[in-house]
């Protein structure tokens, strides 16, 4: 049951990873048609995005090191799900603030 659970974090860190990735080309392909620039942390924020498809790398390798290793030792499978679950939520505010920002700069413009 464990090794289930293992499987579904390192693959919803890793959907949500390509998501945000996926949130932020998005911005970065319409961006160049608004008549103003991006606000500045969106152009940090899409300079960055590269490295949402790295993010996952780790997660994903401690998955298969926790599928293939002996059960006989200690299970950390509480402490996997937490630490992916923080990471997740440290990368999905600011990647949702720096999508938000151009909207809200493009509805106080009209």
């Amino acid at each position: 049951m464990k090794k289930i659970t293992h499987i579904l974090v390192a693959l919803t860190f890793t959907f949500a990873c390509l998501s945000l990735w996926a949130m932020l080309a998005a911005v970065g392909n319409l961006s160049p048609h608004w008549s103003q620039t991006p606000p500045a942390f969106t152009r940090l924020c899409l300079s960055l995005s590269p490295f949402l498809l790295v993010l996952p790398v780790p997660v994903v390798a401690y998955c298969v090191f926790a599928l293939v290793r002996k059960s006989t030792e200690v299970e950390a499978g509480t402490a996997f799900i937490a630490w992916t679950m923080t990471a997740l939520c440290l990368v999905f505010f600011p990647v949702l603030l720096a999508v938000l920002l151009p909207c809200f700069q493009l509805l106080e413009v009209r």
